[in-house]
């Protein structure tokens, strides 16, 4: 990659949240294709990694999702929440936080660094108040933002050892490849050059390697259920975290993958286990920022 390319890759790479927000269609999508139906498991026992996607900027996605966690932490309390809209980095910190300030969500959010700009703070203040409001646990699944540049700019040189090693588990064959770069450049617009791809697509595995790995080492740690708030991109059963989940070994039959769209949006072939739909906000033109 070159330096001119190079450095607008990092300065495009805080947009990949707005790629997994993208009120677009996804790659082998079609708007009248079903979910893939989850196998029927072994046990009469619900699902221990359940993932629930959204569009970032949907306040329905969020209040939805809120109260289907809140059910999730009333039928099992022990239950860690990884959220992607902080690093795994802070968990001390956000662990300190709400010991020394209990259910308050501000201290929490402040503790665990979030971009409260970026995630255009409040809309998931609901999901947040789920989580602190109960016995669960929170957790951070993302890589700091330094971190995912690195692996931009250097690849797997910057990948954390033990996320390369999980992601070396992974079949990674060319057509998620191509998806994956697909559902990235369509996030932005078609604005994206080429070059910029690769590096861009490195970093989109990192994040979903890091969820991965937050939530197993979670559910290591003695969590009956395990519960992630992404990005709808991120929750995709052929492209992100349930990629590395089963690559640790967990069974197809253990991951739920919940995405949350808007009427008439585009489901992804094979892509999730269910779909929840909410009407779409007033929003402009989401291509906006890249025309300009």
């Amino acid at each position: 990659m070159n330096t001119a390319f190079r450095g607008a890759a990092l300065a495009l790479l805080p947009m990949l949240v707005a790629a997994c927000a993208s009120p677009g269609a996804s790659p082998g999508a079609s708007p009248g294709a079903a979910p893939v139906s989850r196998a029927a498991s072994a046990s009469a026992s619900e699902p221990a990694f359940v993932l629930l996607g959204e569009l970032h900027d949907n306040p329905e996605h969020h209040r939805a999702r809120a109260a289907q966690l809140r059910e999730l932490l009333a039928r099992e309390p022990q239950t860690v929440v990884v959220f992607e809209q902080f690093s795994r980095a802070e968990d001390a910190a956000v662990a300190r936080a709400r010991q020394d300030h209990p259910g308050d969500v501000e201290a929490v959010i402040d503790a665990a660094k979030l971009d409260r700009q970026g995630w255009r703070w409040p809309l998931h203040q609901p999901l947040f108040e789920a989580a602190l409001q109960s016995p669960a646990s929170v957790r951070g699944g993302n890589l700091d933002r330094d971190q995912a540049r690195r692996i931009v700019r250097e690849g797997d040189a910057a990948w954390p050892a033990e996320l390369l090693a999980l992601r070396s588990r992974v079949s990674w064959n060319e057509a998620q490849q191509d998806a994956l770069r697909k559902d990235i450049q369509d996030g932005h617009c078609g604005a994206m050059p080429e070059a910029m791809l690769p590096g861009m697509v490195q970093a989109q595995r990192a994040r979903d390697a890091a969820m991965a790995q937050a939530m197993l080492d979670a559910r290591r740690s003695g969590a009956k259920r395990v519960v992630l708030i992404a990005g709808n991109g991120h929750v995709r059963r052929d492209v992100a975290v349930p990629v590395y989940l089963r690559a640790a070994g967990v069974p197809a039959s253990d991951i739920d993958a919940i995405a949350y769209l808007e009427p008439g949006s585009a489901v992804p072939d094979g892509g999730y286990d269910r779909i929840e739909r909410a009407p779409a906000p007033p929003r402009e033109d989401p291509c906006a920022q890249f025309k300009r």
